[in-house]
């Protein structure tokens, strides 16, 4: 998991573009003088931590940070695209540009202007497996946020009109950012191909022709069976006062009926016969050749590898399963790590390759995969390019790792973290998403405690357990003319 935190925390910028919304999300990050500084014997994040659940199901996270007067306000619903149906692509992310419409309180143009006329800001995504709304706000208005969240939670009007109009933005939407995107193009396509007819292989944004063929009545299903307290959690990092902060979000939330247990996910649709035989064989290699009109050249790699939660799905959540998943994330981390990493010292830094970098993700529902992608220098065939990428990995595999290369990647996770901790938008994202996922806040610290002693051994196991030959998944992103 020490890879997802890293890259979660790295990413929340660009997470927005990356599943289909509607802005950019903003980091705030405010300076602190030297004596609030966080002591080292726990990260700051999880200081001043306090848990609710109200009597209609709705979990509450507050977390009292007074070193700025401002407060963000999330709303997680635990709803994405990995709970549509087939053929209703789309639904969660139609629905989120629909939460900004009227209902008999709140007009869709006063939403923002009330945020924006007290000198706040506010967006929303929608991924795989949540659907987030966020705010921020001066510290003395933030509880305008909570009656926002709680009048739109139950409250939305669907009129014809705005669904059209939202439906013309949502297809342009698409357009812009996959449709008239080459490389977006492709990842769409690669996606099937590695999960096959699974949730996961449909993207976030839908079909064009799903979002055409959305109904009011799917959408207004769609609101009443996931955005229920029951099936949301409400996050406040900031210059706040947890009592005064639980008696507003009673007020304005404790009122809104329970909703029926939403939908449960079959398991079987996201986990991976070649997960639960990683280190047993299998099939050979899968390749396929995606053309569209791309600039250049892309090879992309791919070994399904176990999250935390596929470990549970499976009953395979043991101290070791979850220790070898850190040991993933640090061969990433030996392969990827910024410019001291593998990749970059011994293909792009020599000229033998553009560009190649490799993720691991131990977060989210279900399997997740193991992903290098790389561009290879002009002249250089992708069949060279993907020879390299393999040799450099096996090296990792046997070759001695050295103890600088261990370091610096516990200085990257930990300067991470820190970063985290001194936004109220960073807070609040990975204390949600660590919520969402049913992940004790304290795992953060654990594993912080647990990485220095992954042996170098355990390093090695876990990249030649999981990113086996016969196990890979290969693509090659040629242009239309090749």
């Amino acid at each position: 998991m020490k890879k997802n935190f890293y890259h979660f925390i790295l990413s929340l910028g660009l997470m927005t573009l990356l599943t289909a919304c509607q802005s950019k999300v903003t980091l705030y990050y405010y300076p602190v003088p030297p004596e609030q500084t966080q002591p080292t014997s726990e990260l700051r994040l999880l200081q001043n931590i306090h848990e609710y659940t109200l009597d209609n199901g709705l979990q509450v996270v507050i977390k009292e940070d007074k070193r700025a007067p401002v407060v963000m306000t999330q709303i997680w619903y635990g709803v994405g695209a990995n709970d549509e149906p087939v053929g209703k692509g789309g639904l969660s992310h139609f629905l989120e540009h629909l939460m900004f419409k009227d209902t008999p309180k709140v007009s869709s143009d006063e939403f923002s202007r009330l945020i924006s006329h007290y000198g706040g800001s506010n967006n929303a995504y929608t991924s795989s497996d949540v659907t987030v709304y966020h705010e921020i706000l001066p510290a003395n208005r933030y509880a305008l946020a909570l009656e926002l969240e709680a009048n739109r939670m139950k409250n939305v009007l669907f009129k014809p009109e705005q669904i059209q109009s939202e439906r013309q933005v949502v297809q342009e939407e698409r357009r812009s950012r996959t449709d008239d995107n080459p490389m977006a193009k492709a990842w769409e396509r690669f996606l099937p191909f590695v999960y096959g007819d699974t949730p996961r292989g449909r993207p976030i944004i839908g079909s064009m022709a799903d979002i055409e063929s959305l109904t009011m009545d799917d959408l207004k299903h769609w609101y009443a069976t996931w955005y229920v307290p029951n099936n949301a959690t409400l996050v406040i990092v900031g210059d706040v006062d947890k009592d005064d902060a639980l008696t507003h979000i009673k007020k304005y939330f404790g009122d809104i009926p329970k909703g029926d247990p939403v939908p449960a996910r079959d398991p079987a649709q996201f986990i991976h016969a070649d997960d639960l035989n990683a280190g047993k064989g299998g099939v050979s290699e899968r390749h396929v050749v995606i053309k569209e009109a791309v600039q250049v050249p892309t090879l992309i790699l791919a070994w399904q590898a176990p999250t935390l939660s596929s470990l549970k799905l499976t009953n395979r959540h043991t101290a070791d399963n979850e220790r070898e998943l850190l040991a993933l994330g640090l061969f990433d981390d030996v392969l990827s790590g910024g410019a001291s990493g593998r990749f970059a010292k011994n293909l792009v830094k020599k000229e033998l390759v553009t560009s190649v970098h490799s993720s691991y993700d131990s977060t989210g529902y279900g399997d997740g995969f193991f992903m290098v992608m790389a561009t290879p220098k002009a002249g250089v065939s992708l069949d060279e390019t993907k020879h390299l990428v393999l040799d450099e990995i096996k090296r990792t595999m046997t070759d001695p790792i050295d103890q600088k290369e261990l370091d610096r990647s516990m200085v990257a996770t930990k300067t991470a973290l820190v970063f985290a901790s001194e936004g109220v938008s960073g807070q609040a994202s990975l204390l949600g998403m660590l919520k969402n996922e049913n992940i004790p806040f304290g795992k953060i610290q654990e594993e912080l405690a647990i990485l220095p002693t992954i042996s170098t051994d355990e390093i090695k196991n876990a990249g030649k357990k999981y990113l086996s030959d016969e196990r890979m998944y290969s693509a090659y992103i040629l242009p239309k003319d090749e």
